[in-house]
């Protein structure tokens, strides 16, 4: 399954590499989303900032949904480096989260995909969930290894579900507790979410 979303994802993938990205004064191309992240009534803006083959960079701006970003107004969360992998998504997932989809490989032999979900709660930004998939195949003296498998944490709601090559997602024990996007690594995702190569 998760092979056939990257076969069926390619030429997305490819005609997204084509349009145009708008940029924040004249800097790197970005990613830009309108959403009253706060849920206070007042429109935000999330913005994902990333030079071609360097880390993507994360910048809040709350109650500045409607305002022109030229000049930009001082931000209200700065996350440098959130990830070394390419973005290829951000959206809206409802209730004020806000979705960062990132890939390493995009559909290449060797790919993983990656989805960091962002909430604001109590005054915080937060990660409230993180799933990944990975498709990775490894060249062996009888042909070629492939490794599939996929996780899914909801860190609100503490549970999560993992699954290997193609098999059902199963569930996670244990129970995950939000995390400050400040504080957040991809050193920091559940060992279900890890692989080996």
């Amino acid at each position: 399954m998760i092979r056939e979303f990257h076969l069926a994802a390619l030429p997305w993938l490819v005609a997204l590499g084509t349009l145009p990205m708008p940029a924040l004064a004249g800097n790197a191309p970005a990613f830009e989303l309108k959403l009253d992240i706060d849920r206070d009534g007042k429109m935000d803006r999330v913005v994902v900032m990333q030079e071609p083959g360097a880390p993507a960079d994360l910048i809040i701006y709350l109650a500045a949904g409607e305002d022109r970003l030229d000049p930009p107004p001082r931000p209200d969360f700065v996350r440098k480096g959130l990830t070394e992998d390419r973005i290829i998504d951000l959206e809206s997932k409802g209730k004020g989260s806000v979705a960062i989809t990132s890939c390493f490989g995009c559909g290449a032999s060797k790919s993983t995909q990656e989805t960091l979900t962002i909430v604001y709660r109590r005054g915080r930004f937060l990660v409230g969930g993180y799933s990944r998939n990975w498709d990775w195949n490894k060249q062996t003296v009888d042909g070629v290894e492939t490794t599939l498998g996929s996780c899914d944490i909801n860190f609100l709601t503490g549970k999560g579900v993992a699954s290997q090559d193609l098999d059902d997602g199963k569930p996670i024990e244990g129970k995950f507790t939000p995390v400050n996007l400040s504080d957040w690594s991809y050193e920091r995702r559940p060992k279900p979410c890890e692989f080996s190569d």
